[in-house]
Parts: structure tokens; C-alpha cells; sequence
């Protein structure tokens, strides 16, 4: 089997540098070109299934996508939900308490009125194990998410605890690349936008959960 798991494109919290986690803002200008370069290289692998997070900015990151099967929206995939701190920039959460700098240390720490980190982990990988009973090896999937999506799949694909947490730098439009047989992962790779070439695949500066 082969999984592609890709983060959206640029969005306006992005540009905002805006913590934002799973509030529901639309890619930017950039963004859009951003998720058409990357569907373009996409749309040359012939898909089985196609799945999204329900936020704007993971679906309308593959709504170029040419001869695929329809994309599944799913509510599962979305980013923590941050709560109240939402509209705060990371400095200014981080000067709050500093424990979020790195919330699967902490991850029973509570996002006030949102989620803690513990529950956004369980949440994805509840649904990965789920979508995966439906899988065979024949199967090439997509997902389409969030840093928080990808990185929860990563954890789980390598059986990893949860203060292992990656925290290597994911781009938008990035995408995670698995080929898995008889349920081991025999090749992986990191695809960043700007190995695919082209000006518009450089990267957003924004580190922020999105």
C-alpha cells in the first residue's frame, strides 16, 4: 500500500502567524498556487481513496486534483482545537505558559475552552486505525491535513510514544510518503513543495499549529 499524507496550503492564519489550530481559515494567495503546484505533481498517482480534513484549507488544497476518486471529508482529521487561544500568535500563547511550546510533554495540558494534545492524538490515530481495517495492499491513499495530522500519523506508523513526538519542520504543501507491505513500512520519505521545483513552492516562514 501506499500513503501520501499531505498538510494544506499556506492559509490566512498562516500569514497572521496566528496559533489557529482548528478554526476554519482559507488558504492564501500564495496558498492557492501553492496547492496547485503540488496537485499537478499529485495528480500523475492514481489515488483509491482520497480523504480530508473538514477545514476549507485542506479541501480546497486538492480541489485541483485531476482523475481521482471523490475526496471523503472527515471531521476527525482536523487540527487541535485550540480554544480561546486561537487568535493569539505563538509568542503570545508561549508567554502564557511555556508548556505549550511543546504540548506532548504536557500533553494532559488543557488548550483553555479546546482540546488537550493527548485528545487530539487519540482522536487521529482512532481514525487512522479505523480508515486502515479498509485498506488492502493494492490501495494508493491520501490524506489531506494538518501538522497535527501528519505528525500523528507519523507517531503511529513507527510505533513511536507519545514524548517522541516529531517536531521536525513540516511545510505547506509538504507531504509524507509511505509504501507499506504486509503492514511494515519498507520506504518512506519527507516531500518537501520546493523539491517539487518552481517558484511558487517556497515555504511559509509560519510556525504556528495549522
Amino acid at each position: 500500500m501506499k500513503l501520501y499524507v499531505l498538510r494544506h496550503g499556506e492559509s490566512l492564519a498562516n500569514v497572521r502567524q496566528l496559533v489557529c489550530g482548528s478554526q476554519d481559515f482559507p488558504l492564501s494567495a500564495r496558498g492557492v498556487l501553492q496547492a496547485k503546484c503540488v496537485c499537478e505533481f499529485l495528480s500523475t498517482r492514481q489515488f483509491t481513496r482520497v480523504y480530508a480534513s473538514s477545514l476549507s484549507r485542506a479541501i480546497h488544497t486538492v480541489s485541483d486534483l485531476r482523475c481521482q476518486p471523490p475526496i471523503l471529508v472527515q471531521s476527525q482529521l482536523v487540527e487541535l482545537n485550540t480554544g480561546l487561544v486561537s487568535m493569539l500568535s505563538l509568542p503570545e500563547l508561549w508567554a502564557q505558559d511555556i508548556r505549550f511550546k511543546q504540548p506532548w510533554l504536557t500533553p494532559e495540558l488543557r488548550y483553555p475552552g479546546g482540546e488537550c494534545f493527548r485528545e487530539m492524538v487519540e482522536r487521529i490515530s482512532g481514525w487512522f486505525e479505523n480508515a486502515a481495517r479498509q485498506w488492502s495492499e493494492e490501495d494508493r491513499v491520501l490524506i489531506v491535513g494538518h501538522e497535527g495530522t501528519l505528525r500523528v500519523i507519523f507517531l503511529r506508523l513507527f510505533g513511536l510514544d507519545l514524548e517522541q513526538y516529531p517536531d521536525f519542520p513540516i511545510g505547506n504543501c509538504d507531504h509524507l510518503y509511505f509504501d507499506i507491505r504486509q503492514d511494515k513500512i519498507v520506504h518512506y520519505a519527507h516531500v518537501t513543495l520546493q523539491s517539487l521545483g518552481g517558484d511558487c513552492h517556497e515555504e511559509s516562514a509560519a510556525d504556528n499549529i495549522s
